[in-house]
């Protein structure tokens, strides 16, 4: 999924994160920011990594296609009862949790450490943020930028006591657990890691067409420990994009992180099919943006078939394993349409733009 509809509006007034983390760790390939660098490297991110896990560990994740990795909670929360772990996090989850279900738009914050290639390099712009009271006149002239993003994510006097707060809990998170959770995982996963650049650098050449007319020609694929089906995208620029998806637990779930990709690349051609085939009260009331989680799932269903088709069978099982569906052994698309129905007028005007995109072939 895009980044929030607070902070789109001033995307391009942020800071874009080019480049492989530094602070708390990361790896991976530097992005490609000229010709001679590789295209959409695949990269990990501590830092974004441990954001999300702090999301993760204080809201209840019940879309149909969720965002965290089902099970990473349960998972997280048996190994620190096993080592004895408590935090920050632990001690101010119930604050977090109440703040969160005063203003669900503090979700839209998921979106931030894309915006910054380290934590230090966050943390330094949100504590800056939270002692100027939001105020974007106290800012320094480098940091304008990033301090209207954090504002368009944390806009009220209670979203910065939750954003502070939160920053807090995470950085005791950080020390006392999650940084080497993250390094024991990185380590054991780097294999994995390798095997989704190689099989992403083999399949990229099939998206570029579809890329290009999106205006997504390059940026990073980054695979995250906490994300399941449902992404997280943030799209600065045509060369500028980033888009995070689940790191599969084994070489044997290697293309999950393409079914990711595939997902979250879609997304403009979704929201367009939806807009175009909607109507003003459909989105006022809400049942436009209810379909959007659906229409990414089934537009990157069309992509897969046109690009990669030998893939689509297990793009449909992966995502309805997400959906809490169990695959059958047979008949697997008669199941995936039914799970994630939608208007024929939305189907037809992304099979039409998908079309497009891909030069009519």
């Amino acid at each position: 999924m895009r980044t929030g509809l607070r902070a789109t509006a001033l995307i391009g007034m942020a800071v874009f994160a080019t480049g492989c983390a530094t602070g708390l760790r990361s790896s991976g390939r530097r992005a490609a920011e000229k010709a001679t660098g590789p295209a959409w490297p695949v990269v990990t991110r501590e830092h974004a990594d441990l954001w999300l896990h702090g999301y993760a560990m204080i809201t209840r994740d019940e879309a149909q296609v969720p965002v965290f990795r089902r099970g990473y909670r349960d998972s997280v929360e048996a190994l620190r009862r096993r080592d004895k772990v408590v935090t920050s996090l632990d001690a101010n989850h119930a604050k977090l949790a109440m703040l969160m279900a005063q203003n669900p738009e503090i979700a839209n914050g998921q979106f931030l450490p894309l915006y910054f290639n380290s934590w230090d390099d966050m943390a330094r712009v949100i504590n800056a943020f939270v002692r100027a009271g939001g105020n974007l006149r106290d800012a320094d002239p480098a940091s304008r930028g990033q301090f209207a993003l954090v504002a368009s994510m944390f806009p009220t006097v209670q979203d910065r006591e939750w954003l502070q707060l939160f920053t807090q809990s995470l950085e005791d998170e950080s020390a006392h657990f999650y940084h080497q959770y993250w390094i024991e995982q990185e380590q054991a996963r780097r294999p994995v890691v390798v095997e989704v650049d190689s099989l992403w650098q083999s399949l990229r050449p099939r998206f570029q067409a579809f890329l290009t007319h999106t205006q997504q020609l390059n940026g990073q694929l980054v695979l995250s420990l906490v994300l399941g089906g449902e992404g997280r995208t943030v799209n600065e620029s045509p060369e500028h994009n980033i888009l995070m998806v689940t790191l599969p637990e084994s070489r044997n779930g290697t293309a999950e992180a393409i079914y990711g990709f595939a997902h979250e690349a879609v997304q403009t051609i979704a929201n367009t099919a939806i807009n175009d085939n909607t109507t003003a009260a459909d989105q006022r009331s809400g049942i436009a943006g209810g379909y959007a989680p659906t229409t990414a799932v089934r537009g990157a269903a069309m992509l897969m078939d046109r690009v990669a088709p030998e893939f689509l069978d297990g793009f449909m099982r992966f995502y309805l394993r997400q959906a809490g569906v169990t695959p059958p052994a047979t008949n697997v698309e008669a199941t995936f349409t039914s799970t994630f129905p939608l208007p024929t007028a939305i189907v037809a005007d992304m099979s039409r733009q998908i079309n497009t995109a891909l030069g009519g072939t």
